[in-house]
């Protein structure tokens, strides 16, 4: 009966391993000169908007969540009543994440529609234990992906993180007119 125990536990455990082990070879830190060449891998640290629109893996995902994705009417007229001179926007990510594959094309889409200037969007990806070389979790106090930190002058906002509460632009709108808003995480 111990026999039997012990294998098991050695069982799950070298199995448990296994899987934990190709999970952080699979994730590779990719740079502008490789992104074009990745197809299995998942960008790591400072990125851009066009290694995510660029490379056909993160593309096929990016694309058709931008493109599906039809605006809130009403918040949208919210939002474009609001001044966003002074804005800016960290996008924290990542590529390996289905919340950030539906969220991070939507908000890009919310950004585009309001003609926020690419240079006042930063884009950050991390791996799968929501960590980056450069320490951006911790820069940043990121818990979960994807998570929208919102700025004016350089001063933070508020963040979306993980889910809106509603929808990205209404959240968004509460963010820039009320700021009474708490994400799902807010104590």
């Amino acid at each position: 009966m111990n026999f039997k125990f012990i294998f098991s536990a050695l069982l799950c455990f070298s199995a448990l391993f296994s899987c934990k082990t190709a999970d952080a070879q699979s994730i590779k830190e990719v740079t502008d000169n490789q992104v074009a060449e990745c197809t299995s891998c998942d960008l790591i640290g400072e990125i851009s908007r066009a290694q995510l629109v660029d490379n056909p893996i993160f593309n096929e995902w990016f694309s058709e969540s931008y493109e599906n994705y039809e605006l809130h009417s009403d918040a949208m007229k919210t939002l474009n009543d609001v001044s966003t001179e002074n804005l800016s926007f960290k996008i924290i990510l990542g590529t390996w994440c289905s919340d950030s594959h539906r969220d991070v094309p939507r908000f890009v889409k919310i950004l585009d529609f309001l003609n926020i200037d690419d240079k006042s969007i930063e884009y950050y990806a991390l791996d799968a234990e929501k960590m980056s070389p450069e320490k951006i979790e911790e820069t940043y106090s990121v818990i979960q992906v994807p998570t929208f930190i919102v700025y004016k002058k350089d001063v933070e906002l508020n963040r979306i993180v993980e889910m809106s509460i509603r929808t990205l632009e209404e959240d968004l709108a509460i963010i820039l007119t009320t700021n009474d808003y708490k994400n799902v995480y807010a104590d």
